[in-house]
């Protein structure tokens, strides 16, 4: 039979032969065009790894193949040997050289093989490439693109599946349906405060939502009153899981699922010994703490913690709550929705009066993380289409990571082997920086270079393997690096610029595919992923040869990069001021300026069309094009690099750097210089904005403003334990933790404080919210007492610094903002 479809995921199970003998067995998990899953098995695929010799002698490389050969493990009751070894040519790093293909009998016998071959004296290679990832590399699958399968129909215990005899990659557009699961977890906790603990807390309900057709639908699992007495949740989870394998999704969503919910979800069915067998064969969730790639795996299905995308791809925003991101991508405002705090979850069930409200704020949690699900995941499946990695492993991997997959399966295809991990923690220099010139100013054009380290490399062959050292250059034709020296070969292409080309031309494609269509249309939206997921891989191949854990790090590369970027924006500079233009800035791969002479005329339309004939020279001298980005009425420079603000001629207000932007001050402080910034950019009015800074520092000395505005977030870098010098949100951590045990701070965690009065230093006043019942006016209550937030601090540390960093710029000191009628903020610096 034949079977056509889309390949979602991919694992291996292991069968045992006639002979007792473990074998593995590659297992794809399939989709068919009209949305019915199927299974593919795949016995024929063997494991397998590179060595290769640092002696060009054939006889040295014959002898090593008999050495290997005679190789045996002893592990528990088995011999590991290889399985066979042929003789092999490849490219590493472009020279072709003589080596040795190694085959396992199992993956798992990999790592022993790899460490007694290294022994034998040989550079072993590729040994740790997944085993169905190598399956996808060599067979040139993508997750998300087309699969036809050859082969007989066998019964598993889970289903029809099709043993096959062949499986070839067959390109696909567009997607199946996909089922997509979101759900989240709440409990009650004792004390009514805190992080709840699993080992005490059942779960009072789990919120699921799902697509039915175009309609969301949303279900709630409640523990049942009886129940919660006894601590007993071994029900709802049974449902839950029943629900799951009724339900059948491709593709399960959580926001920070794989840190919280699903954790606690085990931890409370181990209690019953309850099997969570939500995985598409039946099998258990897996929980994988360390290796690679830790967090949660579920077989057949693709588990995605949103919270880790968010982490990775949104730095708008800062603090990366649920609501907060939701709101952010558009699926639902915080004013639309319910929202409680942890106390108030637990007075909601216990007042069952109040249970609607939980209920409703649980959909509300599940319905969110599938919105956003629905808007984030269509890019990281491109990428997964892209890279060659399963959507669930892809969202774990940071940028190198993926870059590296990428190289990996780019490397199969152009014969090339991937070399060893081999890079060092040396810094190098970065862009060019042009310090701006501090104030306000008016009618400044934005340039940029367009794709700048991308068209670097490419222009000057910048690749591992064209990197050529000083001493060997002879009579070579090369490119030399200004400021650094390096030299790279004018020919042969290197590897990198073979795939960055490719990468180019294709974003060039489908950008020019996209003018086909209207901008609202679905084949638009499509393409524009498609070409986004292109700019992000093909914009990270400079950091990646500098990334000390990249296996093609060459150094060299990377500081060449950018020694040529600050060689053509200098020279973009100069340029640009001997065509009349005044630089107010520039950074790495852009230059900010403007025109101090009069115009006659349309004065914007004038300084556009100079600003184009600048870009038109700039771009036919340098090996780059500049171009325009973005014309402002009006900015302002703080005199930092990449701190400054600016109105657009379309009305939008711009802002780089500033502490609205950044997530360790309070919300009160973000909302004073985002109203100090409006004020100044659309009024140009520094008076109306000092007047509006001072109301909001009396409705704070008064008490009128609600303490959420005055928290404070910190992340803990590392486990609380390793700080050497306690910071605040330390400190707050470990009274939280003190206080209840049901806290749990884990490494990336943002901390929520305040700061209260009180002796000593600020950092011991340091007050964790997760404790805290309720708050009045300027007052908290926690832990059976009241104490009073520390006005002053938030004045003089929060509200008047993000103040003062804009109005500093017309003239506004220190002394001009009144404290209670006391102190200024210059007394305390």
């Amino acid at each position: 039979m034949e079977e056509e479809g889309f390949l979602l995921d991919i694992d291996y199970i292991t069968e045992k032969d006639e002979k007792g003998t473990e074998k593995p067995v590659i297992r794809l998990w399939c989709k068919s065009e009209e949305g019915a899953d199927f299974i593919v098995l795949d016995k024929n695929f063997e494991p397998y790894f590179y060595a290769f010799s640092s002696s060009p002698k054939s006889h040295d490389i014959e002898g090593k193949k008999r050495q290997i050969e005679e190789i045996a493990i002893a592990r528990e009751d088995e011999a590991i040997r290889v399985k066979r070894v042929e003789f092999c040519q490849k490219k590493f790093l472009g020279v072709n050289q003589n080596g040795l293909k190694i085959f396992a009998s199992h993956p798992r016998h990999v790592p022993l093989l790899r460490e007694a071959i290294s022994r034998v004296g040989l550079t072993v290679l590729e040994a740790d490439i997944l085993f169905a990832i190598r399956y996808l590399i060599d067979k040139q699958l993508r997750p998300f693109d087309g699969i036809i399968v050859e082969g007989k129909e066998v019964e598993l215990s889970y289903g029809t599946a099709i043993l096959a005899s062949k499986v070839i990659y067959n390109k696909k557009d567009g997607l199946p349906a996909l089922k997509i699961l979101a759900f989240d977890c709440e409990m009650a906790t004792q004390g009514g405060y805190g992080m709840p603990s699993p080992a005490r807390d059942p779960i009072i309900i789990i919120s699921v939502a799902y697509y039915e057709g175009e309609e969301v639908k949303s279900k709630v699992f409640v523990i049942d009153d009886e129940d919660y007495a006894r601590g007993d949740d071994e029900k709802l989870l049974s449902d839950f899981v029943d629900f799951v394998g009724h339900l059948q999704p491709n593709i399960i969503v959580g926001y920070n699922s794989d840190g919280f919910d699903w954790p606690y979800i085990g931890e409370r069915a181990k209690l019953y010994g309850l099997r969570l067998r939500v995985g598409a064969d039946g099998s258990t969730v897996r929980f994988e703490k360390g290796g690679a790639l830790p967090g949660v795996n579920i077989r057949g299905r693709l588990n995605v913690d949103l919270f880790k995308l968010a982490k990775r791809d949104l730095d708008s925003v800062k603090v990366k709550k649920l609501e907060n991101v939701a709101e952010y991508l558009g699926v639902v405002r915080k004013t639309e929705r319910v929202n409680l705090s942890p106390r108030e979850i637990n007075e909601s069930w216990f007042n069952r009066s109040a249970r609607e409200q939980l209920y409703d704020y649980a959909k509300a949690d599940a319905v969110s993380a599938l919105g956003i699900a629905t808007k984030m995941l269509p890019l990281q499946i491109e990428l997964s289409k892209m890279v060659g990695y399963p959507l669930d492993e892809l969202a774990k991997m940071g940028r190198g990571r993926q870059v590296e997959a990428f190289l990996t399966a780019e490397a199969f295809k152009r014969g090339e082997l991937v070399p060893p991990k081999g890079g060092s923690e040396k810094t190098f220099e970065g862009g060019f920086v042009l310090l701006p010139e501090k104030g306000l100013h008016e009618d400044v054009i934005a340039l940029d270079f367009s794709s700048m380290y991308p068209t670097i490399m490419i222009s000057f062959n910048i690749s591992p393997d064209t990197f050529v050292a000083a001493t060997e250059v002879g009579d070579e034709e090369v490119y030399v690096a200004p400021e650094v020296g390096y030299a790279f070969r004018k020919a042969p292409d290197g590897f990198f610029k073979r795939i960055m080309s490719d990468l180019i031309t294709r974003r060039r494609a489908i950008k020019a595919d996209m003018k086909s269509y209207d901008k609202a249309s679905d084949e638009y939206r499509l393409l524009d992923i498609q070409q986004q997921s292109v700019k992000i891989l093909t914009n990270s191949f400079y950091g990646y040869t500098g990334w000390s854990a990249a296996k093609f790090y060459k150094r060299e590369c990377a500081e060449a990069t950018t020694a040529w970027g600050r060689h053509f924006i200098k020279r973009a500079v100069k340029m640009a001021e001997e065509s009349g233009f005044k630089v107010i800035y520039g950074d790495t791969d852009s230059i900010f300026v403007k025109f101090p002479l009069e115009v006659e005329g349309d004065r914007k339309k004038a300084i556009l069309e100079k600003a184009e004939e600048i870009s038109a020279r700039i771009t036919k001298e340098l090996p780059l094009e500049l171009a325009f980005q973005d014309f402002f009425k009006t900015i302002f420079f703080t005199g930092k690099k990449k701190r400054y603000a600016a109105l657009t001629d379309t009305g939008e207000i711009v802002v780089r750097g500033l502490e609205v932007r950044r997530g360790d001050w309070c919300e009160l402080a973000k909302e004073v210089q985002t109203e100090v910034i409006e004020l100044i950019l659309r009024d140009k009015d520094p008076e109306k904005a000092m007047a509006y800074v001072k109301s909001v520092i009396k409705d704070l000395e008064r008490g009128d403003l609600p303490a959420h505005k005055l928290i404070i977030y910190k992340t803990l870098t590392r486990k609380i334990s390793a700080y050497d010098t306690k910071q605040a949100h330390v400190i707050a951590a470990e009274k939280a933790l003190a206080s209840s045990s049901h806290i749990a701070y884990e490494v990336g965690s943002k901390v929520p404080y305040v700061i209260l009065k009180g002796a000593g230093k600020t950092s011991d006043r340091a007050f964790p919210i997760d404790i805290m019942e309720r708050s009045e006016r300027n007052e908290i209550y926690a832990e059976g007492k009241i104490s009073q937030i520390d006005v002053s601090y938030y004045l003089l540390h929060q509200v008047i610094p993000v103040a003062h960093r804009v109005l500093q710029l017309f003239g506004y000191v220190t002394s001009s903002f009144e404290v209670g009628g006391q102190k200024t903020l210059g007394d305390w610096f």
